[in-house]
């Protein structure tokens, strides 16, 4: 994996001459691009140009980028390269590098799969953002699941198909109650201070409890 680093309006390769493979060759070149001070924060892009037109990808996270399949359709040689721009937004920021020259190795004719077309920039916005919620929610969730407190830890719990004790097929934890009617799921609290009971008392059981402590302190 061949590493681009970004200083101030500059993207300078680890190589002398960055070489991206052969031509018709895809799914196989990455970047890691390692950002200086001043591009921190910024949300990047890099734009393949080819004399066939321009692909833009967004940097993952983690630095990563994938070379696009149209950035290596055909031979790039010196005198004609393809080029490299990486862009940089953020509130009311955009910082854009000069180009960076990268060739293409030609090769003789063979026969090979069709690439298939590269996602658009808000296309691959929104699958990272999508890989994020699933990071939270379990993609396999609908909605109403629990997070539930168990002996093992706090897990999801996942619809029974049965029916179970929460209706709806959703088994519903210690502390939660699910009314079947309204679908309304709610903290299952006490409304009195008990002994031996673990379930979160109400603010009114609350207040009338330091009432009548208070109303037992004005007769001693």
């Amino acid at each position: 994996m061949q590493t681009i680093r970004l200083n101030g309006y500059t993207a300078a390769a680890s190589v002398p001459l960055l070489r991206l493979g052969t031509r018709d060759s895809f799914g196989i070149e990455r970047l890691q691009v390692v950002p200086g001070a001043e591009w921190e924060g910024l949300a990047l892009t890099a734009t393949f140009v080819t004399p066939a037109g321009s692909t833009r990808m967004v940097v993952n996270e983690d630095g990563t980028v994938e070379v696009p399949a149209a950035a290596t359709a055909a031979a790039l040689t010196p005198e004609t390269p393809g080029r490299i721009v990486f862009a940089g937004t953020g509130a009311g920021v955009q910082r854009i590098t000069a180009d960076l020259p990268y060739l293409v190795t030609d090769h003789a004719a063979v026969e090979g799969d069709t690439p298939a077309p590269e996602p658009s920039a808000w296309e691959q916005y929104v699958t990272r953002m999508q890989q994020a919620l699933d990071a939270v929610v379990p993609p396999t969730g609908n909605p109403g699941q629990v997070l539930t407190k168990t002996s093992e830890g706090n897990v999801w719990t996942y619809p029974s198909g049965g029916g179970g004790s929460g209706g709806g097929g959703y088994t519903i934890g210690a502390g939660l109650r699910l009314d079947p009617e309204s679908n309304v799921l709610s903290v299952d609290t006490a409304d009195a201070v008990e002994a031996d009971n673990t379930r979160p008392v109400t603010s009114a059981a609350v207040y009338t409890t330091v009432g009548n402590i208070d109303a037992l302190l004005a007769t001693i």
